[in-house]
């Protein structure tokens, strides 16, 4: 997958040596539904309509990545953005082109695809690098 592919494989290289304590603070802490509790399922077109924002990033890519973003088209096009975090300053790194989705696989263009599940108003990317929890937003 591109954005999540290539972003998953990017911490190694980006991340740095260590990691600076943080505290986060109460506002951040708020009860939310976890990806454990949602009723997962395959994924089907409908699934990937609108702008979704990642509640949660696992494994490689959590140590370097702090946001990723998508929007889906109906017509098959796609843009992302993820907000990586190493070295200097953060920067977004952005991508977009066509997608696909078969028998469970999304691929975006990168020819190599990542499983993708849905829950009501989210979505789930897995590949080897890592798992992305989506939350389905509204645009502003």
């Amino acid at each position: 997958m591109r954005l999540l592919a290539p972003l998953v494989a990017l911490p190694l290289a980006v991340a740095p040596a260590c990691i600076a304590p943080s505290v986060v603070a109460s506002t951040g802490r708020s009860v939310q539904t976890t990806a454990a509790q949602l009723e997962w399922r395959a994924a089907t077109l409908e699934d990937l309509d609108g702008f979704f924002e990642s509640t949660s990033i696992e494994g490689e890519a959590a140590a370097a990545i702090s946001r990723i973003y998508y929007h889906f088209a109906r017509g098959g096009t796609y843009t992302g953005a993820a907000l990586v975090i190493g070295g200097g300053e953060p920067e977004f790194q952005t991508l977009n082109g066509n997608w696909n989705l078969l028998d469970g696989q999304l691929d975006l263009g990168d020819g190599a695809p990542v499983r993708v599940s849905a829950a009501t108003g989210h979505l789930r990317l897995e590949s080897e690098g890592g798992v992305v929890t989506l939350a389905q937003r509204a645009i502003e």
